[in-house]
């Protein structure tokens, strides 16, 4: 009898036990795949690259504690270079190669564009920092952790009734996101009886100096849009003497811009991660800040808190595909560097309050 062969009975035997005793087959040893398409070039890549790494920071931090039910994490991250056709791509290759437990995106554009090929997969994809409407709309296994556009409406109205603001002007990216943010706040600002006059923007303009021309008559303009465009437009409309007042979407949130001049004073609306007196947000910014050496954005908390939150629930669920999609659509509460999160079964738009707020000294300011 060959040696191989003489195993077999051996091999069979070890199986009949494991089964037996209810053990995994797969083995302590065995590694889950999560598969990132971040924006790590293009318009939005240093937010992509917190994102990340908070991302990273998590999924340490799981492992270290023995990962999900003994099985380590580990992440795959392909560039969706700001471009919707890059990130299609890169789910393709994914899934040619070694297809993850389920998928992470950023950018609203790109999870729109993304989202068929997850259903035609089965295969959850849980867009981080996205907020445009479509986004889940007729998806099964597409969700969002962000709140929806109009969650920045509520807080910017507040603010622009405190200012007695009268005409609003929006210069908004023509995308998805700036699309529905324009959309909102032209509705919500005409219904109170102010009036509107908008500009739109590509994301790869770099010259906002007709748009401005268009609207300095304005008492205040708002920013609906991300990435460099919105600091450049920042940045132009102080360059071109504008003396109303400037408003940002909760995009604009990010702690990299804080110190920066041109932002000073801007207005805009916030997660209550950047109240520092919100200490569960202020301990995993230490942590973060002590490793990668870089402030703790609502991008790199996004990325962090989601891991985290999922990987707390996958504990009672299969490990597998469907695992997911049945842990995401069971209904949960999680809290965490957001706030308290409550999802209720089937519900795929997993959002938290913003809140009134404006940069000032280098800081945010809630009102």
């Amino acid at each position: 009898m060959r040696e191989g062969n003489r195993a077999r009975p051996l091999i069979l035997a070890f199986l009949v036990v494991c089964f037996a005793a209810g053990f995994p087959l797969h083995g302590a040893a065995d590694k889950l795949r999560i598969g990132a398409i971040l924006s790590l070039t293009g318009n939005s890549a240093a937010n992509g690259q917190s994102m990340r790494d908070g991302i990273f920071l998590a999924v340490d931090e799981v492992n270290k504690r023995g990962g999900i039910n003994g099985n380590s994490i580990e992440v795959m991250v392909e560039d969706s270079k700001s471009d919707t056709q890059a990130a299609v791509d890169a789910f393709n290759r994914m899934e040619a190669s070694r297809p993850p437990l389920f998928y992470l995106s950023f950018l609203s554009s790109v999870g729109v564009a993304l989202g068929p090929l997850a259903d035609d997969r089965k295969v959850v994809l849980v867009a981080l920092v996205s907020s445009a409407r479509a986004l889940t709309q007729g998806r099964q296994g597409v969700y969002r952790y962000w709140p929806l556009s109009e969650s920045d409406t509520s807080p910017l109205m507040r603010i622009l009734m405190d200012l007695k603001v009268k005409k609003l002007g929006i210069i908004y990216s023509n995308e998805e996101y700036g699309i529905e943010e324009k959309g909102l706040m032209t509705k919500a600002f005409g219904d109170a009886g102010g009036a509107v006059a908008v500009q739109s923007v590509e994301l790869t303009d770099t010259d906002f100096h007709r748009q401005i021309e268009v609207l300095k008559g304005q008492d205040a303009i708002f920013l609906a849009t991300l990435g460099s465009t919105l600091t450049n437009s920042v940045r132009q409309l102080r360059e071109a003497g504008y003396g109303g007042h400037i408003l940002m979407p909760s995009s604009g949130a990010n702690p990299a811009l804080f110190s920066m001049p041109d932002l000073q004073n801007v207005f805009l609306s916030a997660p209550i991660m950047y109240n520092p007196g919100y200490l569960y947000a202020r301990q995993a910014a230490d942590k973060f800040t002590a490793r990668y050496k870089q402030p703790f954005s609502h991008w790199a908390a996004a990325g962090y808190d989601f891991v985290t939150m999922v990987c707390g629930l996958l504990e009672d669920h299969p490990l597998t595909r469907e695992g997911v999609r049945e842990a995401m659509a069971s209904g949960f509460e999680y809290s965490g560097v957001f706030g308290r999160v409550r999802v209720r079964p089937g519900e795929r738009d997993i959002g938290f309050p913003m809140y009134p707020a404006q940069i000032v000294n280098n800081t945010i300011k809630f009102r």
